[in-house]
């Protein structure tokens, strides 16, 4: 019967009125596999949403860069610019920046295209 529900389900899923011919008794357990399969399709579509989602307004500070990238937060601060992972909000009167942000989206931008290395040049 299991095989038989599991057959089903996938015509079921490519011609839903196909539910007409589903015997009575199979129904009950139907009715759960689709609900437990909608529940897990709902479970993983809000994780993707989710690591996805305000990325461009998400921001992590310099610690957390820093810890991300196995680098020192000077080294964070001086190149965040350079690497495209810094957003100078404001500067002082000397045009240093004296507000920065670190947008998520950014950082993982940078983290998957990022060559081989530690950042400064040379190989890790």
């Amino acid at each position: 019967m299991n095989e038989r529900l599991h057959l089903d389900l996938g015509r079921l899923l490519a011609d839903p009125a196909a539910v007409a011919q589903v015997p009575p008794a199979e129904l009950p357990a139907l009715a759960l596999r689709v609900a437990a399969l909608q529940t897990a399709i709902a479970a993983r579509l809000h994780s993707v949403v989710s690591e996805y989602q305000g990325d461009d307004c998400d921001c992590l500070d310099v610690e957390e860069v820093s810890r991300r990238l196995k680098c020192s937060i000077d080294l964070v601060r001086e190149r965040g610019e350079e690497w495209g992972i810094a957003k100078v909000l404001a500067r002082d009167t000397r045009g240093r920046p004296s507000r920065v942000v670190y947008p998520k989206a950014l950082l993982r931008a940078y983290l998957q295209a990022k060559p081989e290395g530690n950042g400064r040049g040379k190989p890790a």
